[in-house]
Order: structure tokens, then sequence, then C-alpha cells
């Protein structure tokens, strides 16, 4: 039996509008998602809304929260208008009276009034809701909801480019090439240019639509990369493809798409799980496993294939409408280790974890389960650091890279290459010289003395050009070249790079070479 469903005046919208969060801004920016007036489309102030934090912050004030006068925003504005709070008891008393059919809708008024010293606009607005109420309903049917996606085409070009994606190496990395591929295909990651390595996690749902792309940056970690803002505040590089395409365009000075601008104003991002469309094509009695992240999902499927995985997308993106289409499908529940309880935040305000929500979604009709085999196997510093399946998955995992570890104890993998004597190469290339075109930053980590010879010798976007480099382009000095064992690591600092050469950041490598001397 389906639950029935409160139209409530007061919303979350789909497309939130962003304002600074009362507890944690402005030092996080434009975190609060605000409530608003469905009557009217109108934000409520600012002190009403959710904060997107909810782990580090949990700011949530319902315009339906009582104050410490008992009466909340609703009650107020309501007051304000003359109506005033109306008890429910009024509207069961109402109803009552109507089902026996010896009351009319007049004799109702008249009873709240004398009897219960409702004021008359409150007695009206009780005998319209109870009388009136089937003509309301009728009057209120909503036309069928619009749904914005992204076009087939601009999903298409994302696919593959998988040499110069992240993600998609460390997964060759740490399950192989034919593993790593066959999961990419599987849930159809793409490669995006916002960032030179990232990703984009499609968000299909089942028919098929391309709700929405998310893009992200890993880093050797598999953890999104982290930068510092012009405010110095630390972000995490993560967008959507809708922005870096506005953002391209707004760069290059050119008009945007008709459908970019209806997206960018009315779409939600991702209104379904990542990983849906495996549906299609899985028996019905397999059961269905989500977590929190894409990245997680992806990592599972190898780990225990006996479960379809998908993702949320968020701790709070777990709800009824988004798992709609796996009713009647076991599932079950794998939350991150801040996700598991309830957390309740300095103001007594509870952010409900996937435990209670389960629970709920349980009342709603679903075959659904919590797994709490994180809970059982974390310590203290997992909890605080809010690890997920994947982190305890890769931390049991063999990694036999080649690892880079620096005096601060900070290790970077890398790809260790053999070199052979190559003995064609351009003749500028012989000239020793320090080249002032690169920026110190970008040999902040290597020796202090090293051969420059050419200003683009040190780039390559793949092993193979490289080899041909590197004999005569990183090469330490007072170090037999016979035994150096040059290594790629990831470019840190491409945007520098490309700021000295004057040219697009997308156009570097994704590695530069290394010349530390590697560690088991």
């Amino acid at each position: 039996m389906q639950a029935a469903t409160k139209s409530f005046r007061y919303q979350l919208p789909a497309k939130a509008i962003k304002g600074d969060c009362p507890e944690c801004g402005p030092r996080h920016r434009r975190t609060l998602s605000r409530y608003v007036d469905a009557q009217t489309s109108e934000p409520l102030p600012e002190l009403y809304g959710r904060c997107d934090r909810e782990s580090n912050c949990g700011y949530h004030l319902s315009p339906y929260h009582k104050g410490a006068s008992g009466l909340s925003y609703h009650d107020e504005l309501k007051a304000m208008e003359g109506i005033g709070p109306i008890p429910k008891t009024w509207f069961r008393m109402a109803g009552n009276l109507k089902r026996k059919g010896h009351v009319p809708r007049s004799g109702v008024i008249d009873q709240l009034v004398q009897m219960e010293g409702a004021t008359p606009e409150q007695a009206e607005k009780v005998a319209a809701f109870i009388f009136d109420k089937p003509v309301a309903q009728q009057s209120r049917t909503k036309p069928e909801q619009l749904v914005y996606c992204i076009p087939e085409e601009v999903f298409q070009q994302s696919l593959g480019f998988y040499e110069r994606n992240q993600l998609a190496l460390l997964l060759k990395t740490h399950l192989g090439e034919e593993t790593a591929t066959a999961l990419l295909q599987r849930f159809q990651v793409g490669t995006s240019s916002r960032w030179p390595g990232a990703c984009v996690f499609w968000y299909i749902d089942e028919q098929n639509r391309k709700r929405g792309g998310q893009i992200k940056l890993f880093g050797d970690d598999f953890h999104t990369v982290k930068y510092k803002d012009a405010q110095g505040e630390t972000r995490s590089k993560t967008s959507w493809v809708h922005s870096a395409l506005l953002r391209r365009y707004t760069e290059k000075q050119e008009p945007v798409p008709e459908w970019l601008s209806e997206y960018e104003e009315k779409a939600e991002r991702s209104p379904c799980l990542f990983g849906l469309p495996q549906i299609q094509h899985a028996p019905i009695d397999q059961p269905v496993a989500i977590v929190e992240a894409p990245k997680t999902a992806i990592l599972c499927t190898h780990c225990f294939p006996d479960f379809i995985w998908m993702a949320a997308g968020g701790k709070s993106y777990l709800n009824a409408e988004r798992l709609a289409p796996l009713k009647g499908r076991k599932i079950v529940l794998f939350p991150d280790l801040n996700a598991y309880q309830d957390l309740v935040n300095e103001k007594g305000q509870v952010n409900k974890g996937w435990l209670t929500k389960g629970q709920e979604l349980q009342a709603e009709g679903f075959d659904i389960s919590v797994n709490d085999y994180l809970e059982k196997l974390a310590t203290d510093e997992d909890r605080t650091k809010g690890l997920d399946l994947a982190d305890f998955l890769l931390g049991s995992s063999s990694d036999n890279r080649a690892r880079l570890t620096y005096a601060d104890g900070e290790a970077i993998y890398g790809e260790v290459l053999e070199v052979d004597p190559y003995d064609s190469y351009p003749a500028a290339w012989d000239v020793s010289t320090t080249c002032e075109c690169i920026p110190q930053l970008w040999f902040e980590k290597q020796m202090p003395t090293a051969r420059i010879a050419h200003p683009r010798a040190p780039l390559a976007f793949d092993a193979a050009e490289q080899l041909q480099r590197i004999r005569w382009c990183v090469i330490p000095l007072g170090i037999d070249e016979a035994d150096y064992n040059p290594v790629l690591v990831p470019s840190q600092n491409r945007s520098e790079y490309a700021k000295i050469l004057g040219i697009d950041s997308d156009q570097l490598p994704l590695y530069q070479l290394s010349s530390q001397s590697t560690q088991p």
C-alpha cells in the first residue's frame, strides 16, 4: 500500500536556492539550501534552510519547527494573516460531522465558532478543507513534470580517453587493465577536460536519460583532490558537466546553447541512482547494494560481484523517490562511517543516518536492510575520518607500485620506467642550460641539481613518448646514468606551468618526471 503524501506550503525545492549557512558561513559560502513558499515561489528568510555540510555542520531549521514561543514560522505567519494556528482536532471533528450526514457546512462553522472558540476565518478554513476537498484536489492536479537531460552527444563525447583519466589509471594499477576497462564501460564513466585527469560519473535513469554528470579529479589515494581557493578556503575538485560547459562558453565568449541555459535553471543534478542502468540486464532476484560514492560502487562491483552496486551520490540523497525503480528488489545499504547513525549537532538538530532512513523506507514498502560491517570493523580514528567501504578495500590490498617518499613523509605513487639508450633527439636538447621558462615550483620536490636541456623536454602525454625524453631531460648530476631509474609521478602544478608557457593547462600531461630514487 502506497503511503499518502502530504503537500507542504514550505518546501526545499529540487533546484536549490543557495545562501550562507547561519552556522558555518561565511567561512563556507553558499552551503544553505533555503526553504521556498510553494504558493509564491519566493524564498523564506535565510534563517530557514538546511546546510549541505550535514556531517560537519548539520544546521537545519524548518519553518514548521516550533521555537521557544511554541509557535513556528508557519504558525506566526498564519496569525499575522488573521487565521492563526488551527488545531488538528477541529478538522477531525468537522470530518466526523460531515460523515454523519445531518450537519451542513454552515452547521459545522457555527459549532466550531460557538463550541470550540474558533474565529470565523478559522472555521471557514476548516469547512473549506472538509467540504470542498474533492473539488480542490481536482483543481490542484499537477501537469506532468518536465525532465531535463544532458544531450546524448555530450555524453558520447565524454566516453573513453582513459589514458588521461586518473580514475581509470588508478583502477588499472590496482585491478589490471582488463578488469578496469570492463568496470569503466559497465558504469559508462566519462573523461572531462575540466581538470587534466578528471572523470565523469554519469547519472542515468531507468529510461536511459542522462540526468546529470558529476566531474571529479582523484588523487593517488582514490580521494578527491583538494585545493585552496583565492580566499584560502579548502575546496574539492568536484563539478558538474553543465557547469564546466557554461564555464567554457563564458571564457570563449560564445553564446550558450538553449538546452544548457534551461538545464542550468531548472534541472535537478542527480535525481537518480548512479549505476541504475545495470538493472535492465540483471536477474530480478539479484540483490542491490547501495553506497554513497560512485567510486565505491565501482570498486565494490569487482570485490563483491553477487550484488548490483549503485551509489546514492550523497548522504542525504537516499530517499524513496530515488529508490523507486528498485521496488520489489532486495536492497542492502552500506553507509559510510559518518552516515550510519543519526547525528545531533550542537543545536540539538538531528541529521538522520541511513539506519533510520532504512527503517523509514521499510515502512514505505521497500525490502531493505542496513549492513553494519564497517561499524563493527572501524576504529575511532576511522570514524573521525568518515571512511567508507572503498577505503577499507583499498587499505587491505597489496600495492606494488613505485612509491616516492619525501622528507616530510608524503608518499606519491608513480610508474617506474626502464631507460634505454636513445640517440635520435633534437640537437637543442644537448645544450646544458638552466631553463628559465620552467618555474622552480615545478621542480620543488626534485633534487636540487639536475640538467635541464629544453623547455618542453620534460613534458609528454604518455610513457612511450616520455621514454624518448628521459635521458636528456632530468638526469640528476652525480648519479650513474646506467643505474638511474626515473619515475613518472602525477603532475601537481600544471596551471602554474601553463601560465609561464602561455598555453592551456589541458594541453599538459598527466605526469611529470621525478629524479627521486624509488623505495619499496
